[in-house]
């Protein structure tokens, strides 16, 4: 039987921060594979990322990225900058955003050793490499900018964002930002930035807070999860609007997207909530024993 999806996610059980490679089948899956980390309280994994056959994990409480080669079964460590947040990859490096250091840590993927650290603005959150232009852009949240860099990493431009920039992506011609906007409540914003003019064209506001943004590349979608009223919602990438809110309830913690499914994990209600791509509903439910957070399809 083909499963749908094969995905990495992390999860605490009995009190202990756990790594699962699972591949998903309609409302079941089975753990392939499953990696102690250590007692809950000694990691903050803020991101995980998959490339090539391993997961990386990003450890913003002891400043390491981890490795696990889920065919070899092997772990290992680096250690970054201060409080690191998000991850990129190209052929050939991973570049790490370090919140509290305000630098972007390059490590060697082919033997995952540290060679060079990038000067960022303040409290780089995110980082993305565009492989079409060969160009690395993080997000300077205390700076409401993204800067980009060349391919010698030097400085080209700098974006200006409306709101504290978090996450992001390059669809076409267009850098997509995910703010936070601060005006007495804490809002979200969506900012749809043109390249070339260097010029917000519109934004989309949201009531609430997100906790994660995930991209549809195929469909154009954006799908974005509000943990003040509990619904993913759901953005036209082109027509830049909002198309429809799901609600899940509980306490919808990350999302990533499938081939044919977006996956959402709740951590309040141990489950896996997920939401047909063409049909854009919320049609089964994966529950899980364990309490799930961050989840990662591995294409």
């Amino acid at each position: 039987m083909k499963y749908d999806d094969k995905v990495s996610l992390i999860g605490i059980y009995q009190g202990r921060l756990m790594l699962f490679i699972m591949e998903l089948f309609s409302e079941e899956y089975i753990c392939k594979r499953c990696v102690n980390l250590g007692k809950n309280d000694k990691l903050a994994i803020h991101s995980i990322i998959n490339s090539g056959n391993s997961v990386y994990l990003a450890d913003s409480h002891n400043n390491k990225i981890y490795r696990y080669n889920y065919i070899l079964n092997e772990f290992s460590d680096v250690t970054v900058g201060r409080d690191p947040r998000h991850m990129a990859v190209d052929k050939e490096n991973m570049y790490v955003a370090n919140f509290e250091s305000d630098n972007i840590s390059v490590i060697e993927l082919s033997n995952f050793t540290l060679t060079e650290s990038i000067p960022a603005g303040i409290k780089p959150h995110d980082v993305l490499f565009d492989m079409n232009n060969d160009k690395l852009y993080t997000c300077c949240y205390e700076e409401n900018e993204i800067i980009e860099y060349s391919g010698n990493k030097e400085i080209i431009r700098r974006f200006t964002t409306e709101g504290k920039p978090m996450h992001m992506f390059m669809l076409d011609d267009c850098l997509i930002v995910m703010t936070y906007f601060v005006n007495g409540n804490v809002h979200t914003k969506i900012n749809f930035i043109d390249i070339e003019s260097n010029k917000i064209k519109k934004t989309v506001l949201i009531e609430g807070l997100a906790s994660d943004f995930d991209i549809d590349y195929k469909r154009q979608l954006l799908f974005l999860i509000n943990i003040d009223d509990k619904n993913i919602y759901i953005i036209d990438a082109v027509k830049k609007e909002i198309l429809k809110t799901i609600f899940v309830g509980g306490y919808p913690e990350s999302l990533t997207v499938g081939t044919d499914n977006i996956y959402v994990t709740n951590s309040k209600k141990n489950h896996i909530t997920v939401v047909e791509s063409d049909k854009l509903t919320a049609s089964k439910v994966i529950n899980l024993e364990f309490t799930p957070s961050c989840i990662k399809v591995i294409n």
